[in-house]
């Protein structure tokens, strides 16, 4: 297969920045598998798409190219379920991969990688608490022991407050580092304000300008500004399941949430059950939610809708994270909420339950 050059950024390089530019190898062994096809992936609008491909011969492959920063991508084998992240920098690295057992594939030779695999080991306890703590929640709900799912809501705010904590506090020791910044995209960025987000961006130095998710984050804080809490909401429209077209203007003079989720999301389907009974005790002619889904297709969408209970309007594009709506909010992972006013001002973003709960009779009660 040919050599490429990867070109990551269009951007200059900084005389400031670290020396990243480089020649990258990638050598992979690939045990119990002597031929095959393997694609080097990067991941674009929540799509992957192929940048280079190499053949297995006797069990190992060859990637080469040039690099300007570390980034993330990934390698798809042919015949091998699962895709493998690799972070990729400007030196020479080592795949390991047992096919019959992919997921405890080995990488050595890029420090970025280890960054990136080094937080396994700091979420390891604190993930394993929350999913416990998820399944107690549902085994409440069902037994429709509510002042039970309310202190077990608490406790797994209380343990995502802790994860976070601790994640910080581990890409405080990388502050120059590509790899900490992709972190703190996936791990952090959910949910928080431009304000909020430009905090976590200052952890970071200004030398990492012209890298991928630097940049991205600085440019979250720019669209975010558009539609902070107090800005007008951008109007949309969309069809629902049976190709009937909603606006969010339909629905002026109503406080509406806008429930950006999709079929293909767990945690938007653990997320789904709160939602529902949320929406049940707060039955008003003010109050209204409308379902965006970031789904690709129609019958897995109307299957989750029907197979969570969602009563209320649902729309979607059917374009998955190209979504009209999603690109206007700045959503960049699910689930979220946006709150919006009868005037159509953004009111909060969000919401738990039991802030949404708190929430909405207190606006209603002031109207």
């Amino acid at each position: 297969m040919k050599k490429i050059m990867i070109v990551l950024m269009a951007a200059a390089i900084f005389a400031c920045q670290p020396a990243t530019r480089g020649t990258f190898t990638i050598t992979g062994t690939v045990e119990g598998l002597n031929e095959g096809i393997v694609f080097l992936q990067d991941r674009v609008d929540g799509l992957m798409v192929n940048v280079d491909s190499a053949e297995i011969v006797n069990g190992v492959f060859l990637f080469t190219g040039t690099i300007e920063h570390p980034e993330m991508f990934y390698l798809n084998i042919d015949g091998v379920a699962s895709r493998l992240a690799i972070f990729l920098e400007a030196s020479d690295i080592e795949v390991y991969i047992d096919s019959q057992n992919p997921s405890e594939y080995i990488v050595s030779g890029s420090r970025s990688h280890d960054i990136y695999a080094g937080l396994d080991d700091v979420v390891l306890s604190y993930d394993e608490r929350l999913r416990a703590e998820q399944q107690e929640i549902q085994t409440a709900i069902m037994e429709e022991n509510e002042v039970l799912a309310d202190r077990l809501r608490e406790q797994t705010a209380e343990t995502e407050n802790l994860k976070r904590l601790a994640i910080i506090n581990y890409i405080e020791q990388y502050p120059d580092q590509p790899a900490a910044v992709f972190i703190a995209m996936r791990q952090l960025a959910h949910g928080l304000d431009h304000e909020e987000l430009n905090e976590l961006v200052s952890l970071f130095s200004a030398d990492l300008e012209g890298s991928r998710y630097y940049d991205d984050l600085r440019k979250r804080i720019v669209d975010m500004e558009r539609v902070a809490i107090g800005k007008p909401a951008v109007d949309f429209t969309l069809p629902d399941p049976q190709g009937n077209e909603i606006s969010l203007s339909d629905f002026t003079g109503k406080y509406v949430l806008i429930s950006f989720w999709a079929s293909w999301c767990p945690y938007c389907r653990v997320e789904n059950p709160n939602l529902v009974k949320a929406y049940e005790e707060l039955a008003s002619e003010n109050f209204e939610i409308l379902g965006v889904s970031l789904d690709r297709n129609h019958d897995a969408w109307v299957r989750g809708i029907e197979e969570d209970g969602l009563t209320w309007p649902q729309v979607s594009d059917l374009q998955g994270w190209r979504s009209g709506p999603a690109g206007e909010y700045v959503i960049r992972s699910i689930p979220q909420n946006v709150l919006i006013g009868p005037d159509g001002i953004i009111v909060a973003k969000n919401l738990k339950y039991n802030e949404l709960i708190e929430l909405i009779p207190r606006l209603l009660s002031a109207v």
